[in-house]
């Protein structure tokens, strides 16, 4: 039986993540940990009563320096030898560990699996919960079949080997960190360079509770494709020539379909684009550390 450790990243409000982790505890899988990673000023640890005697559940603390720096600083508190991520606001169903555990073990070479996130009934005239639907397994086996993969880190998991391998997500990426969002899409991508698989799999399935409202919607979206401009940016400076491949998805996407993630209606094309620029121009300029793939620049890791 493979252990797995699930990491939750929260910057509250706390009552939210002890849902979520509650969620987790129900889980049928039998050997898993439970690593919440508060960046509140109100401790999350506060919130949690509950879970004080659980031996599966730590609780750590770490600067609010964005969502990728608090999966990086959960990974480092696990040792187990794959690790699982869900949001805050998500809520597990009770095989997820089991289905995320048999997508690994159906190939060494899959380094990171995603699957589906799921939006409860909700008032779909006042806003949106983003959600992504996996209809059928999938597996990318290269930067060149990237495109087969579109997963949102509300629904993930790594193989710890892959994470040494790449070092860990770039944190600055992710929300609440200088770039925004797309610590999912680029870790994933620097593990299809170093030569992992990436797999999709329709069993492991979370419920997002987050709904935004439209008038805060615009500023969402805005800062999701910045941050995916200044990932692509980055991985074609890292893959060369094959990272064109995805760019050229993308572009294809925006042209004759909407969004992989569901937001309840197409945004404005214009607008996506212009943040998409943006993140380009600023990843174009941001230095590298090309032993880790990750932006030269910030705090210690």
């Amino acid at each position: 039986m493979t252990p797995i450790a699930v990491v939750i990243a929260t910057r509250g409000p706390a009552e939210v993540a002890a849902r979520t982790v509650a969620s987790v505890l129900r889980s049928t899988y039998p050997s898993f940990r439970v690593c919440v990673v508060d960046q509140c000023a109100d401790h999350t640890s506060r919130a949690l009563p509950d879970f004080a005697l659980d031996e599966r559940v730590t609780v750590v603390k770490a600067p609010a320096r964005g969502l990728g720096a608090a999966r990086n600083r959960g990974v480092a508190a696990t040792d187990t030898p794959l690790v699982a991520f869900t949001d805050d606001d998500c809520q597990v169903d009770a095989d997820w560990l089991t289905a995320i555990v048999a997508a690994f073990h159906l190939e060494a070479r899959i380094g990171v699996v995603f699957g589906s996130v799921r939006a409860p009934d909700y008032n779909r005239t006042s806003g949106f919960i983003q959600a992504y639907k996996v209809d059928r397994p999938r597996v990318a086996r290269s930067v060149f079949h990237q495109a087969r993969i579109r997963g949102i880190g509300g629904c993930m998991a790594i193989r710890r080997s892959t994470y040494e391998t790449i070092h860990g997500f770039d944190d600055q990426f992710g929300a609440g960190a200088p770039l925004h969002a797309a610590e999912d899409s680029d870790f994933f991508m620097r593990a299809l360079i170093a030569g992992h698989w990436v797999s999709e799999t329709s069993d492991a399935v979370v419920t997002h509770f987050g709904f935004c409202p439209w008038s805060k919607g615009v500023r969402l979206i805005k800062g999701y494709m910045f941050g995916l401009g200044a990932m692509h940016a980055k991985m074609l400076r890292l893959g060369g020539v094959a990272a064109c491949g995805p760019i050229a998805n993308l572009a294809w996407r925006w042209l004759a379909h909407g969004p992989a993630v569901d937001l309840n209606q197409q945004p404005p094309r214009l607008m996506r684009l212009s943040a998409f620029l943006q993140g380009v121009r600023v990843g174009w300029r941001l230095p590298i550390d090309r032993t880790t793939g990750c932006f030269a620049v910030g705090a210690d890791r």
